[in-house]
């Protein structure tokens, strides 16, 4: 049986071909696969930024007192490293004379000394030939030297040098005896504030270079006001109060202010 063309069913029916140009073909944009859903110009809500802000602080305050701890020890070491070359130069000073460290005294004048400057630049440039090792920064009594040595009076002028320095022993003296220290407070214990003389370390520790040659941090004693360098063997006393057990001859001589 034949159907009109009228009659052909709608299933039956083909539909006609989509016909593209080339124009449609270069205009066509694929979709993006990476692309939000949400509308581009949304923005985080205050809610969302709060809470950004909060997790950031929690991760910081965690962080930091281990970065501030870690930049401390390192700076101590590099202080350290400064203190052993100041001890070498005493070493050697001392087999130039007879076993004799710079003692009090001026060789020349014989006028006593006051501070570690005068005896520390007996060292310069024989035996040490910069003044850099002698200052340490964020240090109150010497933050930074200017490297001029070429005159005797321009050589480890006030600031320029954070070490204090017990005068008037021998390289026969008992090796565990201090023989360079961290600068105190000038009356030979150390403080809690950066900012204050003998406080670089804040209190809690002090380098000590001792006379058999041997370099070392060590933990500080005593009360908040007045902290102490507790003596090798007998923590419950102050090293640095000499004439104790090292007798009236040596002296602690502070840096020069």
């Amino acid at each position: 049986m034949t159907r009109r063309p009228d009659e052909v069913s709608g299933f039956d029916r083909v539909p006609p071909k989509e016909t593209h140009t080339e124009s449609d073909a270069m205009n066509y944009r694929f979709p993006n696969p990476f692309r939000s859903p949400r509308s581009s110009t949304s923005a985080f809500t205050l809610i969302e930024l709060l809470t950004v802000t909060a997790i950031i602080a929690v991760l910081s305050a965690a962080i930091f007192p281990g970065v501030r701890a870690s930049m401390r020890n390192a700076q101590m070491n590099a202080a350290m490293q400064n203190a052993r070359q100041i001890a070498n130069g005493l070493l050697n000073y001392a087999n130039d004379y007879e076993g004799l460290f710079p003692g009090s005294f001026d060789p020349e004048t014989d006028e006593e000394y006051s501070t570690s400057n005068e005896a520390f630049r007996l060292l310069i440039p024989e035996y040490i030939d910069t003044e850099r090792v002698f200052a340490v920064a964020g240090s109150a009594w010497g933050p930074l030297a200017d490297g001029r040595i070429e005159e005797e009076s321009e050589r480890l002028e006030p600031g320029e040098n954070h070490w204090a320095y017990i005068a008037g022993l021998t390289n026969t003296s008992r090796s565990d005896w201090p023989l360079i220290v961290d600068g105190t407070d000038g009356n030979g214990t150390y403080a809690r504030l950066q900012t204050e003389k003998g406080g670089l370390w804040e209190g809690n520790k002090s380098i000590v270079v001792r006379v058999g040659g041997s370099a070392e941090t060590v933990r500080l004693r005593g009360d908040e006001e007045a902290r102490y360098l507790p003596r090798y063997g007998y923590p419950e006393e102050n090293a640095l109060e000499i004439e104790a057990y090292m007798g009236d001859g040596p002296k602690l001589l502070d840096p020069a202010d």
